[in-house]
């Protein structure tokens, strides 16, 4: 059974980024199809323009920052794919296997992703309406019965669910108006009161990470080193700036991928050096490999 298309929002057809040209060149081909935006998202004062040019725009002196999260919802548009072609592919058979996350099966992933989706709509519903709330209104208690609900559905059931929850996200992301894109907030228990674009990233990481944790390269599933260059330049960042609270008082880690300029975290006296590049640190740095026993034990990564 097929799952049911999701439509593409017409948001992220706009050429404007607000990251860097990185991600106008791996996105531009995704976006093949988008038309010129001329929904709420569109800023005023910027012309809009076909698809066919967004790949080969770059930050020279036409470029203008926008509010809109383009690059991030170009990202995880891209990444919802992938993810749609995924579990089009899994049965029920698959979905008993065991994932890439200890005490998780496929089914308890796939089922995290599709209510993760609706907790973001929900969140950019009610910023959209002039509220806020938070992604898992029951809290924990409800995150973890959502899961443990998925655990025996059936396939054909799962793929709808998946379908039916990343087609409502990117058309609430799609409707969002600009000035709510600037001023919208959700609430994550990981982060507290975050923006609308922050949001867009937090989805586009669980997408981007959960395809790996899912485990299904024997279906064409992503491993770790296929995660996209744009997403790993936003994670990075991102994981990077959180380091320090992570990291035991007494240890400064200097991170030295050689792919990237190094950088010093920490303030403790017992230096370490992290040689190693992007990919296989980021794994260290998101727990989803433990490093050399010479690295530091880390604090969670969220």
């Amino acid at each position: 059974m097929a799952a049911p298309s999701s439509p593409r929002p017409s948001a992220i057809g706009v050429p404007e980024a607000d990251a860097d040209a990185a991600a106008d060149r791996e996105f531009g081909p995704v976006l093949g199809g988008v038309g010129p935006d001329s929904g709420p998202a569109q800023e005023a004062g910027i012309e809009p323009s076909s698809s066919a040019s967004f790949a080969a725009r770059s930050a020279g002196p036409d470029y203008r920052p926008s509010v809109v999260p383009h690059d991030r919802l170009a990202g995880c548009a891209a990444a919802h794919r992938q993810l749609l072609d995924l579990v089009d592919r899994v049965d029920d058979e698959v979905l008993r296997r065991p994932s890439g996350l200890a005490g998780w099966t496929v089914a308890h992933l796939l089922t995290h992703l599709a209510r993760n989706a609706e907790g973001h709509s929900g969140m950019v519903e009610a910023a959209a309406g002039g509220d806020s709330r938070d992604q898992y209104p029951g809290g924990q208690e409800q995150r973890d019965g959502d899961i443990a609900a998925g655990r025996d559905l059936p396939a054909a059931t799962v793929r709808a669910e998946v379908a039916a929850a990343v087609a409502r996200l990117e058309r609430a992301w799609d409707a969002v108006h600009v000035d709510v894109w600037r001023t919208g907030f959700g609430r994550v228990s990981s982060y507290g009161a975050t923006t609308l674009a922050d949001l867009v990233f937090l989805r586009w990481r669980e997408t981007e990470i959960h395809l790996v944790d899912l485990d299904l390269v024997d279906l064409g599933g992503p491993r770790w080193t296929d995660l996209s260059p744009a997403y790993v330049e936003v994670e990075w960042a991102w994981t990077v700036r959180g380091l320090p609270g992570r990291l035991p008082a007494e240890v400064t880690v200097l991170l030295a991928p050689g792919d990237r300029p190094s950088t010093a975290v920490g303030r403790g006296d017992e230096f370490v050096v992290v040689d190693a590049p992007t990919i296989p640190a980021l794994a260290w740095l998101t727990g989803r490999d433990p490093g050399r026993p010479e690295w530091p034990a880390l604090g969670p990564w969220f």
